[in-house]
């Protein structure tokens, strides 16, 4: 088992990211609403220091605005390209924390994305990328959580949530 971490979404952008999410992604494998995963694999047996140190970082962290720019094609699914300027602080931040227990893919860093459709047959991806292209219009929004879960090997487990409360910059 193992822990995840992800960023939540204001209701402006959820309101876009969920239902698109829910047309397109396979229902078998849609286990969490539409998110931003920061960490894949953050070790359960430190869940308690997980826990304080998301705590302490959303408590100076601001809302970070974000811009749904363009939609990314993943081959077998779509996701929609964030630009997040505070973003990569944030994460280099965590990573920095959690260097040590960090598997080698949450050492990278990540392009802020939301992912809305994966793992489908490349025919299929591609004719509901088109659908998903005839609905997208670049907009603007705000992470304005971080949401910590068990991997349970399927389904997550919503663990906790922390709201970003920091001043802005």
């Amino acid at each position: 088992m193992a822990l995840i971490l992800t960023l939540g979404f204001d209701s402006s952008a959820f309101g876009w990211f969920e239902p698109t999410r829910q047309a397109f992604f396979p229902p078998a494998r849609n286990f969490i609403p539409a998110h931003l995963t920061l960490f894949q694999q953050l070790p359960s047996e430190e869940h308690a220091r997980v826990a304080e140190d998301c705590r302490a970082v959303a408590g100076r962290t601001a809302p970070l605005r974000l811009a749904a720019a363009e939609l990314l094609d993943f081959g077998g699914g779509t996701a929609v390209r964030l630009d997040m300027p505070r973003y990569l602080p944030l994460l280099r931040e965590l990573q920095d924390l959690w260097e040590p227990m960090l598997t080698r893919q949450d050492r990278q860093t990540r392009r802020a994305h939301v992912t809305l459709q994966n793992k489908v047959p490349r025919a299929r991806a591609r004719a509901d990328r088109d659908a998903i292209a005839a609905r997208f219009t670049p907009f603007e929004g705000v992470a304005d959580r971080l949401m910590l879960w068990h991997y349970r090997g399927g389904p997550w487990e919503a663990i906790a949530q922390y709201d970003l409360e920091g001043e802005p910059a």
